[in-house]
């Protein structure tokens, strides 16, 4: 979209077609997965021998799976607007030399946008997974709430966020307070791993590059 709709998405009063997608609301994805996606997982890939225990499960509409489903389109904008301004850094002189000598506008993005700006889509995406990971209400909202580990994508499970968002106010003794401040350290911790995961990826990047 940056290589070929620019400038119409600039033009587009309400800003990039993909940043809309924060505005869908997340009520809408319960019933649709209920009345649709869920039954025909249930039926088509249940029945998949090995793997079919993760898609076995009645058609809640609520899940692992839609909370999953509704994250990925959440950070899809904030991931999106991140790359658009990444490759509009690249320099007008690299890409029109490569049209120049008879680029088609894949090659262009693919040998030359791309290995330019290498280290921040990495650091774009690491960011949009640390973003996801610190969601709270949206996951509320649509992963049933149940203290429960199951194999089935389709049934009700709960997360850290979710658990300190549903239980913080109601935790009368120090045991259960304790807990809950536990599980926020815990999942202070995952996030930090997985940005120095992200940071130690984009110095490899940044060492191969200057090898190369």
């Amino acid at each position: 979209m940056a290589a070929h709709a620019d400038r119409l998405c600039d033009r587009t009063a309400g800003g990039h077609p993909v940043d809309h997608l924060r505005h869908v609301g997340l009520f809408v994805f319960a019933p649709f997965m209920a009345n649709y996606i869920s039954p025909w997982i249930n039926d088509y890939l249940g029945a998949i021998p090995g793997i079919g225990v993760l898609f076995q499960g009645p058609p809640l509409g609520i899940g692992v799976l839609t909370a999953s489903i509704v994250l990925a389109i959440m950070i899809i904008p904030f991931i999106t607007s991140v790359m658009n301004e990444v490759f509009r850094t690249v320099p007008t002189q690299l890409k029109e030399s490569a049209y120049a000598l008879g680029g088609t506008t894949w090659e262009v993005v693919w040998d030359i946008v791309l290995p330019y700006t290498r280290s921040a889509v990495v650091g774009g995406v690491f960011l949009g997974l640390g973003r996801a990971l610190g969601e709270t209400m949206a996951v509320t909202f649509v992963l049933g709430n149940a203290h429960q580990l199951s194999a089935s994508l389709l049934m009700p499970g709960s997360s850290i966020a979710s658990v300190i968002a549903n239980e913080f106010t109601e935790a009368y003794s120090d045991m259960h307070r304790s807990s809950l401040i536990a599980l926020g350290f815990l999942l202070f911790v995952v996030t930090f791993i997985v940005l120095a995961i992200a940071r130690l990826m984009l110095m490899r990047l940044s060492r191969n590059e200057g090898v190369k």
